[in-house]
């Protein structure tokens, strides 16, 4: 499974682009572009600002994509992904995209960092919480597709659900405190002591033993009842298979949040800032050759009709 986080970096585009493409943390088989040349994008990105005459103000947005741990997949695979993701999601449409596949931690993930500025119309790039969401389902899509697991969002107990088990439990209300107790704990534990740990914090005893087949919940009061009885109730499957997988997915889902926390803004920000203080905003000497590469000065550079029309193809396009 797979997270997408939008990073509110506050470095420049070119420390940004530096940091993603990295030796170290990536190499050129794994940086790529859409609608710009992955090791060529900050020349670009430039460019377009000063076609449009914008080159104040944000300068681009930076969004990750980060693995599980335990998800297989090769690298190359996963930056297979972002340049298919990159492609789906139409607000990327019209901007320069470069994005990077790292390797310097125990999860793969990609880095994507998009132009502020349209080279199609000058227009700022922005985005909706439904839009983020919107690129999040089709990371799930592209997942789904390649036989990839997903991640699910995870059950909340809500007022509508404890009055619901109330009047299943018609007056039986300790079963339905029992009910709800066991339920949430379900969704959180990541190990069976975690889960035992989590309900006798709500003096519920757990009695799970292999050598029973069902297991015993028993509150302050005495009083008990069997997982069989709450699956039964509440058509919630409570069996012991379907709670050990659900603390198989606790577990994968706090590794998920903690690559979330690695992957903050305050890291990248600090890396870039111990790593290149006092250094040209450059992204290093693949990048500074570029004018070179074309014949032309980068500070002369001015986009003609043709090539502006060149700018407009997909990913990956020669000039």
């Amino acid at each position: 499974m797979a997270v997408i986080k939008a990073i509110n970096s506050h470095a420049s585009l070119a420390r940004v682009l530096n940091y993603i493409t990295k030796d170290g943390k990536t190499d050129k088989s794994l940086i790529g572009g859409y609608n710009c040349r992955g090791t060529h994008a900050l020349f670009e990105m430039k460019a377009t600002k000063k076609m449009w005459r914008k080159n104040g103000g944000r300068q681009y947005k930076h969004f990750v994509q980060s693995f599980s741990p335990d998800e297989k997949i090769t690298l190359q695979e996963a930056h297979e992904i972002a340049a298919e993701l990159a492609a789906a999601w139409e607000k990327m449409n019209g901007y320069e995209v470069c994005f990077a596949t790292h390797f310097d931690r125990n999860h793969i993930h990609t880095h994507f960092v998009v132009n502020s500025v349209s080279f199609l119309n000058g227009k700022k790039f922005t985005y909706s919480k439904r839009d983020l969401q919107n690129f999040k389902d089709i990371s799930d899509r592209i997942l789904q597709s390649r036989g990839l697991s997903i991640c699910k969002p995870s059950k909340k107990i809500t007022s509508y659900d404890r009055y619901t088990y109330e009047q299943i439990c018609k007056g039986e209300s300790w079963l339905a405190d029992i009910a709800v107790a066991v339920l949430s704990a379900k969704q959180t534990a990541a190990s069976k002591a975690e889960f035992i740990k989590l309900l006798a914090q709500q003096n519920i005893k757990v009695t799970w033993e292999d050598t029973r087949k069902y297991i015993t919940f028993t509150n302050k009061d005495g009083k008990k009842v069997r997982n069989k009885k709450l699956t039964e109730i509440f058509k919630e499957d409570f069996t012991k298979e379907a709670l050990l997988n659900d603390f198989g997915r606790n577990g994968t889902g706090a590794a998920i949040e903690q690559i979330e926390r690695e992957l903050n803004t305050r890291e990248i920000d600090r890396y870039i800032d111990e790593t290149e203080r006092g250094e040209q905003e450059v992204i290093g000497a693949e990048q500074d050759t570029c004018g070179e590469e074309y014949g032309i000065d980068e500070e002369e550079y001015e986009p003609d009709e043709d090539d502006r029309g060149a700018r407009r193809n997909h990913s990956g396009y020669e000039r």
